[in-house]
Order: structure tokens, then sequence, then C-alpha cells
């Protein structure tokens, strides 16, 4: 048999594991095999694929094999913490260590492969299969998109003339499953036939050029930390999120520069310079990351995401400290560098199995950190993620809503009785956004101005109808140096209008426009919301810097000159 005849087989044996596995999900999923099976299943294929092209197809399956049989037998052991394998997957974070637990040996099974136990450690050849197989899949996967879109093009065409056999075939499951597992096949079997053609060192030299950029961007984000101010990098959208990606981008334009040995290494200057001074900076953004998630788990506690975050930040952190000790060894930082990137890779691997295993488990830290914060009065009943306990954190949040439950409490217990009917999340949102509770809620969490002032009739009422009860928990945090990230501010805005007008900030709107808000109140009594004019020397509006400098003894009226065209009862004008 021919080997594109075996790749092809191999393909359509793929597509029609993956049909028959989604098709038995929920079957499966009442003897908690789904997620397991669905694991193991693209753990094998994905390794075969990759493999064969180097070893041997035999070889290549077996590996995949074993790699296989421990991805998903990792994963049926996690998968005894959760209700449902459903609600295993919708963590995202398990995803992404059952995705490393299948990806990663990869590399490791061909080193091993062709050279034994030392091949273990040989960095190039560690690093050539890694971006071998980046390049094949992507080449394969451009492959398949174009042959499904000709195919499609080909099946509309025959439907002209009556003859819609290939537009059913594609319109089926399993027919679409078999033919793109085929053509996968069929491409990989070319790309191995091209091994020495299909390379990655194209791509490496095109990403080396980024290097330089990168450093000056991370240069000037460093130095204008001090002028700015950490208060108001850390109020704003999730920066240990920023951070993290781009330490992420530097180690791996940092890797490349190094290449797999110093023949094939960049060696001119301006690039050589760029990935040491990378190196220095990597652990400069972790170290800020890992500050960042601190101020968050002190503000919120932890959460299963936290402990995710926090995981990588210290990944980062330890790419950052060996980066740092390969730098001090002069001219053998690259060799230095390579061994670095090899115990890293190990270390995520092991991380990746501990996080799998019951020793490790996100959801019990959260629900353990949240009933402390609430035992404690750090936390209100609003303020603990009930659902999430009920719905996404496993066992483990069941076993924290049994302990809940056990606490006489008049108001925790409406709110688990909520819990228990409410069909939806919004439905239990809602439950908690309505009544003198809820009211009450929003006027200790948003801070009133001028202090001393009274809530206006309406006011309170008109906002809680646009806040949902985990905005409320993000109003109590802390912003702009204060102790709110939400202040209404009563003042007057429309001199031709009696009373007081009202300005709403919301520094927990971190991508939409109703971070400022302009309330004005009509002549039967009730508020409705203004158009708002927000000037300002920035595209980006900073609610939490207007609310720190809300505190700091600003916040007085003054008046704006617009020039406008009066078009009958409309005005059309440009805001300078």
């Amino acid at each position: 048999m021919s080997s594109r005849v075996q790749f092809i087989l191999i393909g359509m044996l793929g597509g029609f594991a993956f049909w028959g596995l989604f098709d038995a999900f929920e079957a499966l999923e009442a003897w908690r095999l789904a997620v397991p099976a669905l694991v193991g299943a693209g753990a094998f294929f994905f390794a075969t694929l990759a493999m064969a092209a180097d070893l041997r197809l035999r070889r290549a399956a077996l590996s995949g094999a074993a790699i296989a049989a421990a991805a998903g037998g990792m994963a049926a052991l996690k998968g005894l913490g959760f209700e449902t394998g459903a609600q295993m997957l919708e963590t995202g974070h398990l995803g992404v260590a059952m995705a490393v637990l299948a990806v990663l040996p990869v590399p490791f099974a061909i080193a091993f492969g062709l050279g034994g136990r030392a091949g273990l450690t040989d960095y190039r050849v560690l690093f050539t299969e890694s971006w071998n197989i980046v390049v094949r899949y992507v080449s394969a996967g451009l492959f398949v998109a174009t042959a499904l879109l000709v195919l499609w093009l080909l099946g509309a065409l025959l439907r002209l003339v009556d003859v819609t056999l290939l537009h059913d075939v594609l319109s089926d499951d399993l027919g679409l499953w078999l033919i793109s597992g085929a053509v996968l096949g069929l491409a990989f079997s070319v790309v191995t036939e091209l091994s020495d053609t299909v390379s990655p060192y194209l791509l490496l030299r095109l990403l080396r050029l980024l290097t330089p950029l990168v450093l000056c961007v991370v240069v000037v984000f460093v130095a204008a930390l001090p002028l700015r101010g950490l208060g108001a990098l850390f109020g704003e959208i999730s920066a240990a999120s920023a951070l993290l990606a781009t330490a992420i981008a530097a180690i791996g334009l940092i890797s490349i520069v190094a290449d797999e040995d110093d023949a094939e290494a960049a060696q001119g200057l301006i690039l050589t310079l760029s990935a040491r001074g990378l190196m220095v900076f990597v652990p400069v953004l972790a170290g800020l990351a890992i500050w960042a998630l601190a101020l968050r788990i002190a503000q919120y506690g932890w959460t299963p995401e936290r402990v995710a975050a926090s995981a990588l930040a210290f990944v980062v952190a330890g790419y950052g400290l060996g980066y740092l000790a390969a730098l001090g060894l002069g001219r053998r930082w690259r060799v230095a560098l390579r061994r670095v990137n090899v115990a890293m890779a190990l270390a995520i691997l092991a991380l990746a199995v501990l996080w799998l295993s019951p020793v490790l488990s996100p959801e019990a830290i959260a629900v353990r950190s949240q009933l402390a914060r609430f035992e404690a009065g750090r936390a209100t009943v609003a303020q603990l993620p009930l659902w999430e306990m009920g719905h996404d954190w496993g066992l483990a949040g069941q076993r924290g809503l049994e302990r809940l439950r056990g606490r006489d409490e008049a108001v925790l217990a409406e709110r688990l009785q909520q819990l228990e009917t409410s069909e939806g999340r919004w439905q239990f949102d809602h439950a908690a956004e309505t009544g003198a509770p809820a009211l009450d809620r929003l006027r200790a969490a948003v801070t009133l101005w001028p202090a001393g002032a009274a809530w206006p009739a309406g006011l309170a009422e008109r906002l809680a109808g646009d806040l949902r009860s985990p905005d409320l928990g993000g109003c109590a945090v802390a912003a702009g140096g204060g102790s709110g990230r939400c202040a209404l501010v009563l003042t007057d805005l429309l001199p031709q209008v009696p009373g007081p007008e009202a300005v709403f900030l919301n520094a927990t709107e971190f991508f939409r426009t109703d971070g400022v808000q302009v309330l004005r109140r009509r002549e039967g009594g009730d508020w409705v919301r203004g158009g708002q004019i927000v000037l300002g020397d920035k595209e980006t509006v900073s609610v939490a810097e207007m609310i720190a400098a809300l505190r700091a003894g600003g916040g007085e009226t003054a008046p704006v000159t617009l020039q406008v065209l009066r078009l009958g009862r409309w005005q059309v004008g440009m805001t300078p």
C-alpha cells in the first residue's frame, strides 16, 4: 500500500472517529467517557500525523497511542471532579491543560525516536521539529480549507444540472468529516514527501525582524510607568493579561533569534542586542503581572481563572529568571538559553499533569477563598459567586454551597433559594437587582459627591435598572487611589433647568462607552440619560483617572462654548 493511501486512510479514520464521538457524545457522557475519548482521539491523530514525516508510520502510531492514553487518562481522572464533561470543558483552563498534554510531548517523542534518551535534551531537534509541526499543520489546514471551498463550488455547479450527489455528501456530517480527514491525510502525505522543502526557516527569519520593534515598545511602556503611575495601570483592563501576552511574545522572539544552534542563530548586532534586551525585560513584565494579579486577588479573592493566570505568570517568571541567569554567562548566553527552554518545556508538561490530577484543583482553591472572604466579612452575599459555584466550579462548588446552606442568614438563604429556582444566569442576576435590598447595595457601593449630599428621589432606581449584581460588586472595589470604582456626582450641567443633574462614573466598564453617563430629571420626576460630551487629550476614556481626580479635589463645573447649526428644533454641531 502506498504511503499516500495510508495517510488518506488515517485521515478518514480520524474523521470517522470524531464524527462518531460527537454523534454519541451524550451516550458517552453517561459513562463519563465523552471528554476523555475526544482528548485521546485528538492526541492520537495529531501526534501520528505530526510524527509520520520523521518516524515510520507504525512508530508514529505507537507513540501517538502512548500520548493519547496518557492525555485521555488524565482527562478522565479530572472529570471525576465535575458533574458533566461539558461543565469541565467550559472552564477553559482545563482545555488548555489537556491541549498541552496532548501536543507538547510530540516534539520530545520525535527526538526520542530519532536519538534515544539523548534526543530528549537535543535542542536542535526539539526546536526544529516543534516549528516543523507548526508549519506542516498550517499548510495542511490551508489545503483542507481550499479543497473544501473548491468542492463546495463544484457541488453548487453540479446542482445547476440537477446533479446533487456532491452537495449531498458535503451536507452530511459523516461525509464532511470523511472528506476533511481524507484531504488532511493527503496533505500530510505530500508534506512528508517534501519534508526537506517544507520548512519553517522562512517564517522564522521573518519573525526575527519583529524583535527590535517589540523591545522598543516594552522599553517605552516600562519608562512610562513612573509617569502614569501603577495605580492607574492596574485600574484599567486586565493588566495581567496584556503583560503576560507581551512576555510570552518576547519569549518566543528571543528563542527564534537564538534558533536551534549558534550556526543558525541571528548574527546581526541589532537582532542580538534586541534579544538580549528583551531577556532583561521578561522578568520585569512577569513581576508586574504577578503584582497585578495579587491586587485582583486581594480585592476579589481567588477564582479558577486567577489560579490559572497565576500559574502562567509564574511560568513566565521562570523563563525570565532563567534568561537573566543565561545573560550572566556572557558569550554562552545562547547555549544557556536553550537549556532553560528545554527545562521550562518539561516544567510546563509537569504542570499540565499536575493540573489534571486531583492534587491541584483551581475550583477548590476558589471555593475556599470565596468562603473565607465571606466568613471574614470582606465580601457580601451579593459578591459571592453563587452561580459559578453552582454551575461552573464542579463538585467543589457544590460542596461550597452545602457549607453556605448551613449558615443561618436570611439574605443568603434567599439567594440560595433563587439559585435553585432560576432557569438561567440572567434570571438569577435579575432576582438580585430588584427590591429594596438591591437599592441599599447600590447606595452603599456608589460614592456620592459632593460629600454629605442626599440621593435624589428616583435616581437609585434608575441606576439599578442598568447595573447588574456583579457590577455592584465591582463598584465596591478600590479604584483611582480610593475606596470605590463608581462615583455619582450631583452638579448643575444645565443652568436653564432647575435642580442638579447627575454624572455617573463607572470604572468597571472596561470595554463599553457607558463608563460615563449623564442623567437629567424630566418634568415628571423620572431620570433619563442625556447625551454626554466627554472631552480630553486622549481618545481612550479612563474613568479611573476621573475618579482619582474627583478625590483629589477636582469636579468643578466650567462653561464650554459650542457653535451649532440651527435646523428647526434641531441643533447640529461638532465637539472640539
